[in-house]
């Protein structure tokens, strides 16, 4: 007699020809139904690739981290157009060139220089630099500066500069707000006369020895000179000629001459306007 096989008995025959034999032998034998086993359902077919992918994702390399990237570099050969974030507008130092005691202000708002070489101030572009500040004009003057180093070249001149606690009577005068200061000799003497609403003269004559002060002097027509009475009642006139002028005791050349009238006594000297 033949045994009828079920659809499962078929399956495990053609997947395990030997335990199928010997099941249907049993079956044969014992007459007796071999209990059923329940069919393992297949996986989903993400499920059964699932251990793959993972085993592939292990042994992939780990993918390196690109480098983080830099910083665009600053070209320090392109000149400031505006003060860097908690950079001071304007900062001021001080060089001694050879012998000529020179006052910079740096604007860094604007990248400019303003050197005052005495009765003479330059005002100077910031420039290309390989390092430091450089700052030049379209004439050939120029001023770097790095730290305690620093050179100039004015007027066809090299100088080396170096810093100094020194400044130049001239310079001294301006940071102070005054207008105008003026000079003679024979005897030495000297006068300033302060900027702002109130116009004051100081007169310091004869080496020294005389002192007079102008609480408030008024302006001539066209701002050349000025005129008051000083504190012990003397009448001061202080005309002023622009023109280079040379007080005859040095090669130094000012930018105005002047004449000043005290009383009856006539001192004649040089001067320069300071806030122009």
């Amino acid at each position: 007699m033949t045994a009828d096989v079920s659809p499962l008995q078929a399956e495990i025959f053609t997947s395990h020809p030997h335990r199928s034999l010997h099941s249907r032998s049993r079956l044969a034998d014992s007459g007796t139904p071999v209990p059923r086993k329940t069919a393992m359902r297949p996986l989903p077919a993400c499920l059964a690739t699932l251990p793959l992918l993972l085993a592939l994702a292990a042994c992939k390399p780990a993918q390196e981290t690109p480098p983080p990237v830099a910083d665009a570099p600053v070209d320090s050969e392109a000149p400031a157009d505006a003060a860097a974030p908690g950079m001071p507008e304007t900062a001021t130092a001080r060089f001694r060139c050879g012998d000529l005691l020179v006052g910079a202000v740096f604007d860094n708002s604007t990248g400019h220089v303003t050197l005052s070489l005495g009765t003479r101030q330059v005002q100077l572009p910031q420039a290309v630099a390989a390092s430091g500040a450089r700052y030049a004009d379209a004439q050939g003057n120029e001023f770097w500066n790095k730290g305690d180093e620093a050179t100039l070249a004015l007027d066809g001149a090299n100088h080396a500069c170096i810093v100094t606690d020194e400044a130049s009577p001239w310079d001294e005068a301006r940071s102070r707000g005054v207008a105008f200061r003026g000079l003679g000799t024979e005897p030495f003497w000297s006068l300033e006369v302060d900027g702002g609403p109130v116009l004051r003269m100081r007169l310091d004559l004869d080496m020294g020895e005389r002192k007079l002060l102008l609480p408030q002097v008024t302006a001539l027509d066209a701002g050349e000179g000025y005129a008051g009475k000083a504190e012990d009642g003397s009448d001061v006139v202080l005309r002023i000629t622009r023109g280079d002028c040379s007080d005859g005791m040095s090669d130094q050349t000012y930018p105005a001459a002047i004449e000043l009238q005290v009383g009856e006594q006539t001192y004649r000297g040089c001067g320069a306007f300071l806030q122009e």
